[in-house]
């Protein structure tokens, strides 16, 4: 996840510099079949734009924080994302969508690459997760009971008559949803906090992690756990470095 600050400082909604008490997370998708988080960044981010106005947008790279939402704890800038009384409680986020989809009529959709459409979302998915187990940690949220999507916020009374993101897992045939999206963030948490082992390196990491453990350049802490998930301090970087050097640099 490569994380951007990217303020929507011309909006309407940021102007009122109004802020919340952070009681939850909002998760969106938002609708329409765009992959890129910064179109709609650009398209927002204009003093006429006074539909909505969103914590963030995530696509299947990078992640672009939109509003205030990671400067105190407890605290953020309040947005207009999911209607009723849930923009005075919880962050926003959005999900970007798949190019290969197209909406025929509501939350329905035709697809045109199914392959290519599930990776996307799986991707951003990920995204998603990684974003939101750091901002439950941040702002102390329990993911079992402080996450919701945009469609049981309108099932709770507290946003407007939408779908998202449900809709889109579904209609792409996936098998997930959101207790598993929830479950997912839960264990991302455990990880980031060390709580449980993180040496499982993805498919196409699997060569070089296992050509850094065998040549001890990266080692893990003292329990050996490598954390491969985690971002890297520059103290652990430079570490690394001088192994690294100490091995075939002289």
């Amino acid at each position: 996840m490569n994380l951007i600050t990217k303020y929507l400082t011309n909006n309407p909604c940021y102007k009122k510099g109004l802020t919340i008490k952070v009681k939850g997370l909002m998760l969106h998708s938002v609708g329409v079949n765009q992959p890129n988080p910064l179109v709609f960044v650009n398209s927002w981010n204009k003093s006429s734009f006074s539909d909505a106005c969103v914590h963030g947008f995530i696509g299947i790279d990078d992640v672009y924080i939109t509003l205030p939402c990671m400067e105190k704890s407890g605290v953020a800038h309040r947005g207009w994302h999911g209607g009723g009384s849930s923009n005075d409680t919880h962050i926003g986020i959005e999900m970007c969508e798949p190019s290969q989809i197209k909406y025929v009529g509501g939350a329905s959709f035709t697809i045109s690459d199914k392959t290519s459409a599930v990776k996307f979302v799986e991707q951003v998915t990920k995204n998603a997760v990684d974003l939101f187990a750091t901002l439950c940690i941040f702002h102390n949220l329990n993911p079992k009971t402080d996450i919701i999507s945009h469609a049981e916020g309108n099932k709770r009374g507290i946003a407007s008559a939408h779908a998202d993101p449900d809709h889109l897992w579904r209609g792409l045939g996936m098998n997930y949803n959101m207790d598993k999206f929830r479950a997912d963030v839960e264990n991302k948490i455990k990880i980031m906090k060390g709580e449980i082992m993180d040496n499982t390196p993805h498919d196409w990491g699997k060569d070089a992690v296992n050509w850094a453990v065998n040549n001890k350049i990266m080692t893990g802490d003292d329990k050996g756990n490598l954390k491969l998930s985690s971002p890297i301090t520059r103290e652990e970087f430079v570490v690394m470095l001088k192994r690294f050097y100490d091995k075939f640099g002289k």
